[in-house]
């Protein structure tokens, strides 16, 4: 059965959910692999945490959330959507582009690069929007990775 709602295509069956569930089992698949490689570190306990204990209750929880997103999938309506290039493109170009230069330029020149290029990835391009959100991201990734968490990353530079 096919019906329109709200611009939408919405149809019932397998064939339509195969590329969510194949993506739900791919996320799976990321957290079992996680979870396999984390097994060879100490565990721990609650009180005093080994380092196998993040990467184990992170992948455990990956897992968990992909089986409840495939739930979920199956269960619900099937929205066909046209397959959009552009964020994939320049969110996977962004990424790279801030892997190139935090250690060669520094953490702000990374995150304003990086956040430009990742506005290209869905227009209108909103110039205001983007300033001040470069500011923000800027500000609070400075606080957390380089104040808080002492990762040795210059904000401007080597």
């Amino acid at each position: 059965m096919v019906h329109l709602e709200n611009g939408i295509v919405m149809t019932n069956g397998l064939r339509p959910r195969l590329p969510d569930m194949i993506a739900c089992g791919g996320i799976g698949l990321f957290g079992a692999a996680a979870l396999v490689i984390a097994a060879g570190y100490d565990f721990g306990s609650l009180r005093r945490m080994g380092p196998g204990f993040f990467p184990v209750v992170t992948s455990m929880f990956i897992i968990v959330l992909a089986a409840a997103t495939a739930l979920e999938t199956w269960r619900g309506p099937v929205a066909i959507r046209a397959f959009k290039w552009r964020p994939i493109i320049f969110i996977s170009l962004a990424i790279l582009v801030w892997t190139q230069l935090v250690e060669r330029v520094g953490f702000a020149p990374a995150m304003a690069a990086m956040i430009f290029i990742s506005s290209l990835s869905k227009p209108p391009f909103r110039p205001i929007s983007l300033a001040l959100m470069t500011v923000f991201l800027t500000c609070a990734g400075w606080a957390i990775f380089i104040w808080g968490l002492g990762m040795p990353l210059t904000m401007f530079g080597r």
